[in-house]
């Protein structure tokens, strides 16, 4: 009988050895189970802000790209603008190099007038052209030499103090920036 039961106690300690070894292993799946669980919900969070955060840079960039793309059509818009304007003032340059004869005396005839009344009588003129030599002669002012320029006069005072540049490319260079603002408000009804 002694045998017997030591046969049944190990019988009896290898079924409680099975059937602990089954509960551990149910344990550990259990444990398992939930760290992998648990691991797909960490990664499905972090895929989330990785996507959040992903798109949300995009945007970003979208923004920089939409705000520079913007800034450069401006630019471009800009610089157009200005080689139109820029064409204006050639034209008009032009223009006064070309005027007719009389217009162009009566016009250089106010600018001395002008100009005279600001620096006294005794003034002294240097010419661009031939026909200022004329008007001046004919204003009784004296010619003191002869200027290369498109157009107009430079008069001075008797003591050579101050000097007015009327000829017309000192006249376009003064007014350049004014008459660019008319100019753009005028082609481009802009409020600068």
């Amino acid at each position: 009988m002694g045998s017997m039961s030591a046969e049944k106690i190990i019988k009896r300690i290898k079924k409680d050895a099975e059937k602990e070894v089954k509960n551990i292993l149910k344990e550990a799946e259990k444990q398992a189970a939930k760290i992998q669980d648990d691991t797909k919900k960490q990664v499905k969070t972090e895929v989330e802000k990785i996507l959040r955060d992903g798109k949300k840079q995009c945007e970003n960039i979208k923004k920089i790209l939409i705000s520079k793309a913007n800034q450069d059509v401006k630019r471009e818009i800009i610089k157009a603008q200005e080689k139109i304007i820029e064409e204006c003032f050639n034209k008009a340059y032009q223009k006064l190099f070309s005027l007719p004869e009389k217009k162009y005396a009566d016009m250089v005839t106010r600018l001395i007038k002008k100009s005279c009344a600001e620096l006294g009588r005794q003034c002294l003129i240097t010419i661009s052209r031939d026909i200022d030599r004329k008007i001046a002669e004919k204003l009784g002012i004296k010619v003191e030499g002869q200027v290369k320029a498109s157009g107009g006069v430079i008069l001075k005072s008797a003591d050579g103090k101050i000097t007015i540049d009327n000829t017309f490319d000192s006249i376009l260079k003064r007014r350049k920036d004014e008459l660019r603002t008319q100019v753009g408000k005028i082609l481009f009804h802009t409020k600068k």
